[in-house]
């Protein structure tokens, strides 16, 4: 069975949003429907009610995620009502629960739903004057804003958000996932912190050399390196200079509970062959072992051999060779299973790293 798409609305209640984007809700709601989406929204009137009363117009469905235990609470217009009993919770069900978001005018609730939205990278459109949130705090590959939109460009900011939503997958991480200290630095200055909307320049760096693209090709599109930006990719730092970056991965399963160094890459070549990926990854694997950890693995492909050469400086060792482990430009390319284990680790590389490196 195909699912049904739906989209998320956000927006004041009665009182908290202006006639003009009471309209534009309405008939924002409207084009959802028409183009086969789902409406959810908290159902509390204002906004919620104008949407449903769009999208129910012209035959839509609509679900209402109500905060108390009332059934009565939700708004004409509501085709299915789900009382979940969470109060401010149930923004959390909301912010998970659409393909995309739209955030209209609204107040605190609406701010913290479009913070949310922001924080776990998912596809938003946020559309009016939202005084409380920064430039800054909108500068992410997901989220678009349009400060004056007019119920009359409904169509034109639905395909907006549906641009959004095509452009990558994303990240499996949510945040709160990171497994070590992410603001982390060494004594010669190398450091690594958590990968922010800002880095989206250096990703695009590193995924348009040729060098890199010969190991990983990736369209360096903002949808698609945005899946970068989580807590467990770790960008690298040489004296607060973003030089790279290393994502990881960690078992789901206790029973085999280890961390997989999933990427490492140094974008821009004359930063290259300055052992700046082996302190890095250096730094990265005494936090893991710090942090309790007991085993850190890698699947470099078997033919690269720089990779390879900087995952055994700092104690990695060939566990055996993985056939047609990775598909590349129409190829299928072995790769090397590498491990580390504690007593492994580079002497001088199990210290505690000592944290001085800040998000910006």
């Amino acid at each position: 069975m195909t699912r049904r798409r739906a989209i998320a609305v956000l927006g004041g209640r009665p009182g908290n949003a202006g006639a003009d984007a009471l309209r534009l809700a309405e008939m924002i709601g409207k084009e959802l429907a028409q183009r086969g989406y789902g409406l959810v929204s908290g159902g509390e009137g204002g906004v919620a009610a104008a949407a449903n009363r769009g999208c129910q117009a012209v035959g839509g469905d609509t679900l209402a995620l109500l905060k108390w235990n009332r059934l009565s609470d939700a708004e004409d217009g509501t085709t299915w009502a789900l009382p979940t009993s969470m109060d401010l919770a149930r923004s959390n069900i909301l912010n998970w629960c659409g393909d995309g978001m739209i955030a209209f005018e609204g107040r605190y609730g609406t701010l913290t739903e479009i913070g949310l939205a922001l924080d776990t990278g998912r596809p938003l459109l946020v559309l009016g004057n939202h005084p409380f949130l920064t430039a800054e705090a909108f500068a992410a590959p997901t989220c678009r804003v349009v400060p004056d939109p007019r119920p009359e460009h409904a169509a034109e900011l639905v395909d907006l958000l549906e641009t959004l939503i095509e452009a990558g997958e994303q990240a499996s991480v949510r945040p709160g996932a990171a497994v070590v200290e992410d603001d982390q630095v060494d004594e010669s200055g190398i450091g690594l912190r958590r990968a922010i909307p800002e880095d989206i320049e250096l990703f695009r760096r590193t995924f348009s050399d040729a060098a890199v693209l010969a190991w990983r090709a990736l369209e360096p599109t903002d949808g698609v390196l945005s899946r970068f930006q989580h807590e467990r990719c770790l960008v690298m730092l040489e004296r607060n200079r973003p030089i790279g970056f290393l994502e990881y991965r960690k078992e789901a399963d206790p029973e085999f509970d280890h961390i997989q160094v999933a990427a490492l890459a140094v974008s821009d070549a004359a930063d290259r062959g300055r052992e700046i990926g082996t302190r890095a990854l250096r730094l990265f694997a005494g936090s893991v072992f710090t942090s309790g950890g007991h085993r850190i693995t890698a699947a470099p492909n078997a033919d690269n051999a720089a990779a390879v050469r900087c995952l055994e400086k700092v104690g990695f060792r060939r566990v055996g060779r993985m056939r047609a482990y990775e598909h590349h430009r129409g190829t299928w390319r072995d790769a090397l299973l590498m491990d580390l284990v504690p007593s492994d680790l580079a002497t001088g590389s199990s210290k505690p790293p000592r944290t001085a490196v800040g998000h910006r």
